[in-house]
């Protein structure tokens, strides 16, 4: 394949694998190989994209974790930093970020904060388990928390014990597949019609996605394929 082709090829493909879901464990996407101790690599998964943000633009990516945009927030999950001075530099709670929250403990007298700047190290995920409400909330419940250095920052992402299954619903389409088991099983059966339409018709649309990945995986390959021969044209022509 020539170099034309195979810069087209490479364009062509990552503008399709972007609707892929990210790997994890050991496939480049994460700040450690294979020792991720979160379900399903849900740690590396989300440390490794917010090491990658914080190194592409790290004022955009504070405030990105702060509002949880950009992916950087799940119906259960969140991101914060805290800056090498103990200063909140992304949390969603305004009571916290800006603040200096080396002293935050639990009503166990646990000083978490403290203990993940202490002991963050890049290119390793660390565990910690504390009390601390949910957003909104004041009642402390039992978390379990994934921390990681990147550049100057302790940053983590935990998840509640209430909401033990959410790593293996991170993604939108892990989300709406709990939704759908769970509705499956509520629907009454005045609306179990309706309910098997709906179904249908969303199958169908993931249906065609599918086949629009693969139709320009097809248009891909003949593309490569036709600038190779006129590749090899131009150099017999010479």
């Amino acid at each position: 394949m020539t170099l034309k082709a195979s810069l087209l090829a490479a364009t062509l493909f990552i503008a399709v694998s972007t609707i892929a879901p990210a790997l994890a464990c050991g496939d480049g996407e994460a700040p450690t190989s294979c020792d991720d101790p979160s379900p399903n690599g849900f740690a590396s998964w989300m440390l490794g994209r917010v090491d990658r943000a914080l190194k592409t633009d790290k004022a955009q990516a504070l405030q990105d974790f702060t509002d949880g945009a950009r992916g950087f927030r799940t119906a259960d999950t969140y991101v914060f930093c805290v800056g090498p001075d103990g200063i909140m530099n992304a949390h969603p709670s305004p009571l916290l970020k800006g603040h200096d929250v080396r002293d935050l403990h639990d009503k166990t007298g646990n000083h978490f904060i403290r203990t993940m700047m202490d002991t963050a190290k890049a290119g390793q995920i660390s565990v910690i388990r504390y009390l601390f409400p949910k957003p909104g909330s004041t009642i402390e419940e039992p978390k379990t928390t994934y921390y990681t250095r990147t550049g100057d920052q302790t940053c983590a992402v935990g998840v509640y014990d209430v909401d033990v299954n959410a790593p293996a619903v991170a993604t939108a389409e892990g989300r709406i597949a709990a939704l759908r088991k769970k509705l499956d099983g509520e629907i009454p059966s005045s609306a179990r019609a309706d309910w098997t339409a709906f179904l249908e018709a969303l199958n169908a649309r993931g249906d065609e996605k599918a086949t629009a990945i693969a139709q320009a995986r097809r248009e891909l390959t003949a593309a490569a394929t036709a600038l190779d021969q006129a590749g090899s044209k131009s150099a017999g022509g010479e």
